[in-house]
């Protein structure tokens, strides 16, 4: 092998081992049981009618959602949920996601993400928003609406249906996010949609300033009738820090390529003198 390939391949190892590291993903089953509603009270309307608990109101292939793949590079929360709900069905439309920064109280919602989906019915724009009263929930905005939907949420953590939020109706947002949403083919047959959700922060202080603790919860209603609830505590947040590469990695590369150097400036001599021979 010639000694610029070499030097190349050198390079190259170091270059690799610079980069980031790669995400850190884990895809998360729907196991968050909802309460049916009927107006502004809990309905039996699972088990033939005998229970208000189960696990997604719809009258056939409408709404449910199965899984969440969650996954953060640094500054960078990922979210895909894979679901059957288009985004437009009996006047429902994507609810927002709301977060729980404060592991201490996981069902204490003080931030949301708005997807954008309700910004023309009420909604607000595409953008991380911090809580003050400024949301409604799904028994605010279906309660006058004659139909059947989730009205609460049964939180792990206690076992008990809370009041699930899943729009967002006011305030600014947050300076120094963004947020990106996309809907594409999940290519699951049965969940058929993949709706992607992106959530950037400019810098490590934008980033600290929203995931202070060691973790977080995050609440998802699919739709904002919250038909099929969707929620995870313990996620871990974005690194606010791009790791730093292995030290010896990068030494042995320098080495390799120095050695390298070395021996191509001892041949450069030996290749006059033979020239000169010929």
């Amino acid at each position: 092998m010639r000694i610029g390939h070499l030097l190349r391949i050198a390079g190259f190892s170091t270059l690799i081992a610079a980069l980031p590291g790669a995400a850190n993903a884990t895809l998360i089953s729907d196991t968050t049981k909802n309460v049916s509603y009927w107006g502004s009270s809990p309905y039996n309307w699972y088990a033939g009618g005998t229970s208000s608990v189960g696990d997604v109101v719809e009258g056939g292939p409408e709404f449910d959602t199965n899984r969440v793949n969650v996954s953060t590079t640094p500054y960078t929360l990922k979210l895909g949920f894979y679901t059957q709900f288009d985004g437009d069905d009996l006047g429902a439309h994507y609810a927002d996601i709301f977060i729980a920064s404060d592991p201490a109280h996981p069902d204490l919602f003080d931030y949301g993400i708005s997807l954008g989906f309700q910004a023309t019915h009420g909604g607000v724009a595409k953008g991380l928003y911090a809580l003050s009263g400024n949301y409604l929930t799904s028994i605010d905005r279906w309660k006058n609406t004659g139909y059947i939907y989730g009205g609460q949420y049964i939180s792990p953590n206690d076992n008990l249906g809370h009041d699930a939020p899943t729009i967002l109706t006011g305030g600014s947002a947050l300076p120094g996010w963004t947020v990106d949403v996309e809907q594409s083919a999940s290519g699951d047959p049965t969940y058929p949609y993949l709706l992607s959700i992106t959530l950037t922060a400019l810098n490590k202080n934008v980033l600290d300033s929203v995931f202070s603790h060691a973790s977080f919860a995050f609440l998802w209603g699919t739709g904002d009738c919250n038909n099929d609830s969707v929620y995870v505590a313990h996620v871990t947040p974005p690194p606010d820090e791009v790791p730093e590469p292995p030290s010896g990695i990068i030494l042995a590369g320098g080495l390799l390529a120095f050695g390298f150097v070395t021996l191509r400036k001892k041949m450069t001599p030996m290749k006059a003198c033979l020239a000169r021979r010929a």
